[in-house]
């Protein structure tokens, strides 16, 4: 957790969730280790770079459900990875006074099936007390999302729950226990988006994301492994709104449209490289639907100048259509290869909705 990241898309990153480690070492003495844990939903999991930090700086463990200590174990073995809510870093957005933008579980996913709903009721609460921040949460786990986040709307025993939470972690627990009770949900102040790395993903989960009561809904396309044609989902599903006037989005699952989306490549020794037509594409979709486009960065590999065309240059192909120019990229680096598309630097954000 950092009140500072360097991720493009926003200010802060915040994991509340940790994991610890204890090892017997070979003389007989015990090492905690204290990291993350996440478990691989997906292609694009496959080279995370939570993962590899937590390899580096971490517990030292792999992102896959055999690390996973279960409860329903007797012993806490050696080398077994154990999870726990951090009460100091869970709290930590409430001692932050300057409002800012704050990516929820940047190490891990809320919505994974190994994090309890007890811990992600307290999640909320925290952001339901922290109105002068505004929180992402990004999932691979859209039906759980949809599931836990509806429970506000279908009955009262989810709010009940957060805002037991956060009775019970302020000093004035009866004053935070009735402002969170009356809050309108979903809250506006939290941001509920998916990952999409390829059209399978998208297809799977952004209708789940539709569905889910949200603020602002969005889609993360990083690292992006295949052309998306997602134009579909940032439009209004039915014709009761008019393109282009703002439909409701919150409470009417017809109504709903993606309001941002964010491209990136794939960045790390394990890199694979991004067609720049697949980046292109998203920006006109969303171009072309009033949405918001936020290009991250071109990852390990950025596409060839009109110079390096004309040369061999060690250029990386992708897909085998060797006359398509645009498919030859060069591996530079993240830093080097950038973060312009065409030469612009594309920033686009949503605006809250009050």
């Amino acid at each position: 957790m950092a009140d500072k990241s360097a991720i493009e898309w926003t200010d802060a990153t915040w994991t509340p969730i940790r994991a610890r480690v204890w090892e017997i070492q070979d003389d007989g003495s015990g090492k905690e280790r204290i990291g993350w844990h996440c478990e691989h939903a997906s292609e694009g999991c496959r080279f995370c770079y939570a993962e590899g930090f937590n390899r580096r700086l971490g517990t030292g463990r792999d992102f896959k459900p055999g690390e996973l200590y279960r409860e329903e174990k007797r012993g806490y073995n050696n080398g077994e990875v154990k999870l726990f809510l951090d009460d100091e870093m869970l709290t930590a957005p409430l001692r932050w006074k300057k409002p800012r933008m704050v990516f929820v579980c940047s190490m891990t996913d809320l919505f994974a099936d190994f994090v309890p709903d007890e811990w992600v009721d307290r999640v909320f609460a925290v952001m339901a007390l922290a109105p002068q921040h505004t929180f992402q949460v990004l999932t691979k786990r859209a039906a759980r999302m949809r599931m836990y986040v509806s429970g506000f709307e279908c009955d009262g025993a989810r709010r009940l729950n957060v805002a037991d939470a956060a009775g019970r972690m302020m000093e004035d627990g009866d004053n935070a226990h009735d402002y969170v009770a009356n809050l309108d949900w979903p809250l506006k102040n939290v941001w509920l988006g998916v990952s999409a790395e390829r059209q399978q993903e998208a297809d799977e989960r952004i209708p789940q994301l539709l569905a889910t009561p949200a603020a602002i809904r969005f889609v993360s396309a990083e690292p992006l492994l295949g052309p998306l044609d997602i134009s579909k989902y940032l439009r209004p599903l039915c014709d009761r709104c008019p393109p282009w006037e703002v439909p409701c989005r919150i409470g009417c699952q017809h109504c709903a449209r993606l309001d941002w989306v964010i491209v990136g490549g794939e960045s790390g020794p394990e890199a694979r490289p991004m067609h720049p037509a697949w980046a292109r594409s998203l920006r006109e979709q969303c171009a072309n639907n009033r949405v918001s486009f936020f290009f991250k960065q071109w990852g390990a590999y950025r596409p060839l100048t009109p110079a390096e065309r004309n040369q061999a240059c060690g250029a990386t192909l992708i897909g085998k259509d060797p006359y398509d120019r645009d498919a030859h990229v060069l591996r530079v680096g993240k830093k080097a290869a950038g973060r312009l598309l065409d030469g612009i630097e594309h920033n686009g954000m949503p605006e809250a909705r009050s």
